[in-house]
């Protein structure tokens, strides 16, 4: 019986080990588009490029690519958006995400064109 106990045990950890290096094997991969970033998991490092939408409140916009549309989270030391809204940007932070919303919490702005 005690070896049984060990042996449980043993397999137990192995399968523990090798669901969590899945799992940070596939947030270590940076996200690229809108569409990537609202199926991958929260806190993904995510890199899109795009244009502004609309603004929602004081720090928040909708952000659109090629592959759909979510929403930015600009915190106060990001920075500040170009006053063409037109303009092509690159928006570099974290997905945040939970049953119902998904989003990207901005952390550096850049103007491409």
């Amino acid at each position: 019986m005690k070896k049984m106990s060990v042996l449980f045990l043993l397999l137990l950890v192995i399968v523990a080990a090798a669901a969590t290096s899945e799992t940070l094997e596939f947030k270590s991969k940076d996200v690229r588009t809108v569409a990537e970033a609202r199926i991958s998991g929260s806190d993904t490092k995510a890199v899109v490029q795009g244009h502004i939408v609309r603004k929602i409140n004081d720090n928040k916009y909708v952000f659109q690519d090629k592959t759909g549309e979510i929403i930015i989270d600009l915190g106060s030391k990001v920075g500040s958006l170009p006053a063409d809204t037109t303009a092509e940007i690159e928006i570099e932070g974290r997905v945040e995400q939970d049953l119902v919303f998904a989003g990207i919490e901005a952390q550096k702005i850049s103007v491409l064109n």
